[in-house]
């Protein structure tokens, strides 16, 4: 059972009064986070409808971050109990994604798009090869337990290389994120070991999305925001458009080396795609963002304090293992779910440490090679709205996620995209698409995830 303190937070929304109760661990303040008081509760700003059914909702369980956690099976998935009290949630199944080109599917990078108008997902390929290709999604998404049964996506467009195409800025070495706007295709970036934290060329536009070889392209333009912001792109649902000012979110947190140009923990900042597609790159490359959430390396305005240092108590809200690689709003709800993975909970993470395998890691790792899993964060809008500082904001709810496919946490997140007219989320799990002793595709599985029933 999870332990829950007496403080009750009320909101409005979708035309219900509910109750959130703050539960968890009672040693918040030793987990980063400051301790829920009276005074603290802020009231729900998204404008009520008339009725008023009153119900409480538990969203942080001692369950969720448990060392012992028991493995999805596409039969049988172990849905974290924050996510199940939040919404209605199902597994549909997965499907392969194979293609071929200036790229191929191995050990992909695996940043995801969604593309309505074909019922796609673009995925970056290679992570040596800065490609991108699009795939259809089969109508009917398979629970075969057995990978090599699974369907194969049909290649619409096979890998074309996107971060060579540029008219000025520096080249980049690593996809983030794939939006597809009104017939655009918008990639983010980044210099995966950028030394010196000072890039800040991280996007390109390419007119033709349906066609990336023979695109006109724009680019690097420059997002505010830079590493901190240049990541995982997705579309604000319809109903709070006007509540939070923009129609797109765009977002980023520290994912990979030189963690001092990151957000430490899931950021998310309101942008135009408009203004990116309409920008004269000889005139001016910036592109305007608004931050809404983000946790600066600074002592006062990190996620958890000291939640990017190599010790043995590790919080179980962001750690040095922990990364954010895509964060969408569930429609008809108030909450932000950032996807990734974590880890070192149970055993602390060091820097070029031998593990109890004894494996020598060449760079940061858990001491305990199993200590590594598949991971949400959940924020509430509300919070994000009404917080005097971007980084005062925290999660309402946070834990192990397990997918089917990925064996405990060694197939972990890389990527995410979301489908708003069948509240489907799609996520890449890296190298779970193997099926022969060389190649390490990643594999999709999806989610219907849908506002909770009353």
């Amino acid at each position: 059972m999870a332990l829950c303190e007496d403080v009750v937070k009320r909101v409005f929304i979708l035309g219900l009064c509910f109750s959130l109760i703050s539960c968890g661990s009672d040693n918040v303040e030793s987990q980063g986070v400051p301790a829920v008081s009276e005074d603290t509760v802020k009231e729900e700003i998204i404008t009520p409808a008339t009725a008023t059914v009153s119900v409480d909702i538990q969203l942080l369980f001692d369950e969720d971050i448990a060392e012992n956690l028991l493995q999805s099976t596409p039969e049988n998935v172990n849905f974290p109990l924050g996510l199940k009290a939040a919404f209605d949630i199902e597994y549909k199944g997965a499907f392969r994604v194979i293609a071929e080109g200036e790229s191929n599917s191995n050990f992909a990078v695996g940043a995801l798009g969604y593309n309505p108008d074909n019922n796609s997902i673009y995925m970056a390929g290679h992570s040596h090869h800065n490609a991108i290709a699009e795939f259809a999604i089969p109508s009917d998404l398979s629970l075969e337990p057995e990978v090599i049964n699974l369907p194969h996506a049909a290649v619409l467009q096979d890998y074309v290389t996107i971060l060579d195409k540029k008219d000025v800025g520096r080249t980049t070495d690593r996809i983030n994120g794939i939006l597809y706007y009104d017939q655009n295709l918008l990639v983010s970036s980044e210099i995966w070991y950028d030394a010196s934290a000072q890039n800040t060329d991280n996007l390109q536009v390419f007119t033709n999305a349906m066609d990336l070889a023979s695109s006109n392209y724009k680019g690097m333009l420059k997002l505010e925001g830079a590493a901190k912001a240049a990541g995982y792109m997705s579309k604000v649902p319809a109903e709070l458009v006007d509540t939070l000012g923009t129609e797109y979110l765009v977002g980023w947190a520290s994912n990979y080396s030189i963690t001092s140009r990151y957000s430490q923990g899931p950021s998310l900042y309101r942008f135009n795609p408009r203004d990116a597609i309409d920008a004269e790159v000889t005139l001016d490359t910036h592109i305007a963002t608004d931050p809404l959430m983000v946790f600066p390396l600074a002592e006062g305005t990190q996620l958890v304090e000291g939640g990017n240092e190599f010790i043995e108590d590790i919080s179980p809200i962001w750690g040095p293992g922990s990364q954010a690689m895509y964060g969408f709003i569930v429609p008809n709800t108030h909450y932000f779910l950032a996807v990734g993975r974590s880890g070192g909970l149970h055993s602390g993470y060091g820097y070029k440490i031998t593990q109890d395998n004894g494996n020598l890691c060449g760079g940061p790792c858990p001491y305990e090679s199993a200590d590594v899993y598949n991971y949400y964060w959940l924020f509430d809008i509300n919070d994000m709205l009404t917080a005097e500082e971007p980084w005062l904001v925290r999660p309402v709810s946070y834990g192990k996620w397990s997918h089917p496919y990925d064996e405990s946490g060694a197939h972990v997140v890389i990527g995410g995209t979301f489908d708003e007219q069948r509240n489907m989320l799609y996520l890449a799990l890296s190298g779970a698409g193997q099926v022969a002793n060389y190649d390490r595709p990643p594999l999709i599985v999806g989610y219907q995830i849908a506002a909770k029933s009353p």
